[in-house]
């Protein structure tokens, strides 16, 4: 009986693993992040809604739609979590389709990424006042005019640095850069010196001036931005 058991019990784990992976990542008390999964039991997290309007935590968010970030860093659509004796617990990519209701229109990307390259990067400049951003391709451009990289006795050839952050309506940051990724091998002084220029750059551009439209569509979605050190160095400005 009990080896009849065991294949059932491995099917059924499997299953449940893979209900759960689906599920978003969420703050958990104290704003700490929780691994995709079930949501604490108890705890109702708030986040960011429809609009980038802040939500706070509490049994009064438990029908708010909110975003999350779902496998893979992807921003899911607002939508509540789930909770005993509410909706679907599973997270899902993308509203469902069908014949009788359509797609719900996005309002914006998932995911922003851009690349910016150092090699013919000019002293960083902080957009002008009086140019207001409506587009994504807008933001590319303001935020490579706002970098500066590193002096070159800092720097080294070829090292990449990417981060990771969200922008309020009011084109203000909500928190500072998380860094996501670094070229393997570099020094650690060398990674705070790119650092602190990625968030010199962001600090530069702050706060961006978004149209209300675009500030609405893009608040709290995740922009990914990967700095690449590509000047080509002089054998001098090589530290050892």
């Amino acid at each position: 009986m009990s080896r009849r058991l065991t294949p059932a019990l491995s099917v059924l784990a499997a299953l449940t693993t893979a209900v759960v992976a689906q599920m978003p990542e969420t703050p958990g008390p104290g704003g700490i992040r929780i691994a995709p999964g079930l949501p604490v039991p108890g705890y109702t997290p708030g986040g960011i809604g429809p609009g980038g309007i802040e939500v706070a935590p509490g049994p009064a968010a438990r029908t708010v739609p909110m975003y999350r970030l779902g496998p893979g860093g992807i921003v899911m659509p607002p939508r509540p979590d789930p909770h005993p004796g509410g909706i679907d617990p599973t997270a899902r990519l993308a509203p469902p389709c069908s014949n009788d209701a359509p797609c719900a229109p996005q309002t914006g990307p998932y995911s922003m990424q851009v690349t910016i390259h150092s090699r013919d990067a000019e002293p960083g400049r902080a957009p002008s006042p009086d140019t207001t951003i409506d587009s994504i391709e807008d933001m590319f451009s303001a935020l490579r005019a706002c970098w500066e990289p590193p002096a070159r006795e800092q720097a080294r050839e070829g090292v990449q640095m990417s981060v990771r952050f969200s922008f309020k309506r009011s084109g203000e940051r909500m928190a500072p850069p998380f860094v996501t990724y670094t070229t393997p091998g570099t020094e650690a002084a060398t990674r705070q010196v790119y650092r602190d220029a990625i968030t010199a750059a962001l600090d530069r551009c702050a706060p961006l001036r978004f149209s209300k439209s675009f500030g609405a569509a893009i608040a709290g979605k995740p922009v990914s931005i990967r700095y690449v050190d590509d000047r080509v160095m002089s054998a001098d400005s090589q530290r050892p």
